[in-house]
C-alpha cells in the first residue's frame, strides 16, 4: 500500500499511481496479498495510525497486520504517534539484511508480544533505495523486482537519470 506524499523522505520521482501500479504488478498472481490504494486515494500526507484506523472501520472484525522489515521496526518509535499505533496495530516482524530483531528487543521497543509474530525469512539484499540507485546509473533491476514491474519502469522512464539533453 503506497502512501500519496510519504512523511518520512522526499518526495518519489514515480507519482503516487505508478507506485500503486507497480505493486498491483508485483502482487499479480499471489493468493494472499492484496495490493491497496486506500493512502493514495485519500491523498496528502498519510500516517500509519490513520490507516489502521480507517481499515478497522471500513472492514470491522477482519484482522490485519503491518508487515515490517527489522530495520523499520527498529525506527517505530520516531513515527507518527508511535505510542497509539504500537497499542492498536498488530506486527508482523522480518528480518532484513545486516538486520535482525528478537523477542526481547521487540519488546523493548513498545512491540506487544501478544499482537506481533517475528518471522525468520532468507531475504535477498534488496532495497528500494538500492533499485533507484541502479536505475539512475542505467543498470538493470532484472534481478530485483518481477519482470512485470521492471517492464513498467523502463516504460514510463521512472527512476532513470536524467539524460544530458534534459540537464538545464
Amino acid at each position: 500500500m503506497p502512501n500519496a506524499h510519504p512523511p518520512h523522505r522526499q518526495e518519489p520521482n514515480a507519482s503516487a499511481d505508478d507506485r500503486a501500479r507497480m505493486v498491483e504488478l508485483a502482487l499479480n498472481g499471489e493468493r494472499h496479498l492484496i495490493p491497496s490504494r486506500l493512502e493514495v486515494e485519500r491523498g496528502g500526507v498519510t500516517y500509519t495510525i490513520d490507516t489502521v484506523r480507517e481499515l478497522a472501520d471500513r472492514f470491522p472484525g477482519q484482522p490485519f497486520e503491518l508487515l515490517l522489515g527489522a530495520d523499520a521496526a527498529e525506527r517505530v518509535r520516531g513515527w507518527h504517534r508511535a505510542g497509539e499505533l504500537l497499542a492498536e496495530a498488530w506486527f508482523v516482524i522480518f528480518n532484513r539484511p545486516g538486520t535482525m530483531v528478537d523477542a526481547a528487543s521487540v519488546a523493548a521497543l513498545g512491540f506487544d508480544p501478544v499482537r506481533t509474530r517475528i518471522v525468520k525469512l532468507s531475504t535477498p539484499e534488496i532495497s528500494a533505495h538500492r533499485i533507484r540507485e541502479r536505475l539512475a546509473h542505467g543498470e538493470s533491476i532484472d534481478d530485483m523486482v518481477p519482470a512485470a514491474v521492471a517492464g513498467y519502469i523502463r516504460s514510463r522512464h521512472l527512476y532513470a537519470a536524467p539524460s544530458a539533453g534534459q540537464l538545464g
